[in-house]
């Protein structure tokens, strides 16, 4: 009884480790990496267990809210603007987007994050129009590796379960933060988590109004599990350009659907 007790408090420190990523280190330097692009100090996407089911498969049969076979694996970052990185449409573990930057560690949770060029401009225009509105908010993930995804993969794993994992945690080779061309955000109001719960908050509402100005989409939107294969995060942005951002969400699609892919 005593071994069991201590292996699960083991799983309930590993994972509260990782989920401290989204908020300040108090000594400045447990959630810290190296200035090396390719070593990144990154935040999970999972969440404590919320009261919300799956809701069934995609329309070409395949259910996207477990863990399916890929149709294909990227290797080098030829994709574009709009390449698609999900369960089904995955990249290599040595794949490594190009053109990227260093988010400035003032805008950000952690230090050492990396984002791609032209999405760090376009959300540094979009943060400066919120401040204007007298709304702040943090990135606390961006660029994520291979090798950083499978260690949130496991950890959720472990300390969750497959169910809970498949739809709020993605794969290693299947994340979007992959591309660099995501983001996840947070704030102070929110405690610097992550949470279903920023669609609630001044900061969460003014993203959700204004992100497809400034050429993002809401990437995982509430109602498309079945089609994305994960939970709602209004926390979690893609990069795709304005026009094609205010198209996207003026028509209620996930990217998925607006490429033919759902």
């Amino acid at each position: 009884m005593k071994k069991h007790m201590i292996t699960k408090l083991f799983l309930l420190i590993t994972v509260l480790i990782l989920l401290a990523g989204c908020s300040p280190s108090i000594s400045g330097d447990e959630n810290n990496d190296s200035s090396s692009p390719g070593s990144d100090s990154q935040t999970t996407d999972t969440q404590e267990p919320e009261d919300q089911t799956a809701s069934g498969s995609a329309s070409a049969g395949i259910d996207m809210t477990g863990l399916p076979d890929p149709i294909d694996v990227r290797s080098s970052d030829d994709g574009g603007l709009l390449v698609l990185v999900n369960k089904l449409h995955t990249v290599s573990a040595d794949y490594y987007p190009t053109d990227m930057v260093a988010v400035d560690g003032s805008l950000s949770t952690n230090q050492g994050l990396y984002f791609k060029r032209e999405a760090y401009d376009a959300y540094l225009k979009m943060l400066s129009a919120a401040k204007a509105d007298g709304i702040n908010f943090l990135i606390c993930s961006a660029y994520r590796s291979y090798d950083t995804q499978k260690s949130l993969y496991d950890s959720s794993l472990s300390a969750y379960g497959a169910d809970f994992t498949y739809t709020r945690t993605a794969y290693p080779g299947r994340s979007e933060h992959h591309t660099g061309w995501a983001v996840d955000i947070t704030s102070a109001s929110m405690g610097y988590g992550l949470s279903q719960d920023f669609i609630n908050y001044p900061e969460g509402q003014w993203i959700n109004e204004h992100c497809s100005e400034y050429g993002f989409i809401i990437r995982y939107p509430e109602g498309k599990t079945h089609i994305t294969g994960y939970d709602y995060e209004p926390w979690h942005l893609r990069y795709v350009g304005i026009d094609t951002a205010k198209e996207i969400t003026g028509s209620g699609l996930t990217l998925e659907e607006y490429l033919g892919e759902a």
